[in-house]
């Protein structure tokens, strides 16, 4: 016992440092998470799991580091976060539109079916994207819809959003609407298809 003492003393790494803390934040939150009503305690079960599976990181980093040095085990550790952090968020990509200024009370995101010119998008880190308004819509090629998530900025005089997939003249699309919007569904689709014309060099009847 107290040659492991030791060894969490003199021996320190970035995975024993993250699991230290782990361990004495996750646990009492997640067993709080617990003693909560319905849905709510899904949290704290999620909160353990990801205690337990900390578990079998903090064992084999012991293990190493009695074979390697801990500030190069640390490197090590810092370079396979790193590349789990990669992996995780090439999954979970988000397209931003930031709508805050906006004045209009819909908002149209057009997937390019090929005949459209796409809307100019920039980089975001890592591997986010931030789209540029083009008037009332944005174009994105089509095989962003099931690769990222969009996230709208809504503009700050609307009461809350809803939005509508909806797909006009086989070409797909969101349509975004303040939320205390008066216009029905066929105004409202009627606005998106005036917005492909707007924007594309298809010919509607």
């Amino acid at each position: 016992m107290k040659n492991f003492k030791q060894n969490l003393r003199n021996k320190p790494t970035l995975f024993l440092i993250i699991g230290i803390f782990v361990l004495f934040i996750g646990i009492p939150f997640g067993i709080y998470g617990l003693t909560l009503n319905g849905g709510a305690s899904l949290g704290g079960v999620l909160v353990l799991l990801g205690v337990f599976i900390c578990i079998p990181f903090l064992v084999i980093d012991r293990i190493l580091v009695n074979k390697i040095k801990p500030f190069k085990l640390s490197i090590y550790e810092l370079i396979f976060l790193g590349i789990v952090l990669i992996f995780y968020l090439s999954d979970n990509k988000k397209l931003y539109v930031d709508l805050t200024e906006y004045k209009s009370e819909y908002f149209v995101v057009i997937y390019n079916n090929g005949n459209l010119k796409n809307s100019e998008l920039n980089w975001s880190f890592p591997l986010n994207k931030n789209a540029e308004l083009n008037k009332n819509s944005i174009i994105i090629p089509a095989e962003y819809k099931g690769n990222y998530q969009i996230k709208l900025k809504t503009p700050k005089k609307w009461e809350g959003w809803r939005m509508n997939p909806d797909r006009i003249n086989e070409i797909s699309l969101k349509i975004y609407t303040n939320n205390k919007t008066k216009q029905n569904q066929k105004e409202i689709d009627s606005l998106a298809k005036m917005e492909i014309i707007t924007v594309g060099n298809n010919v509607y009847n």
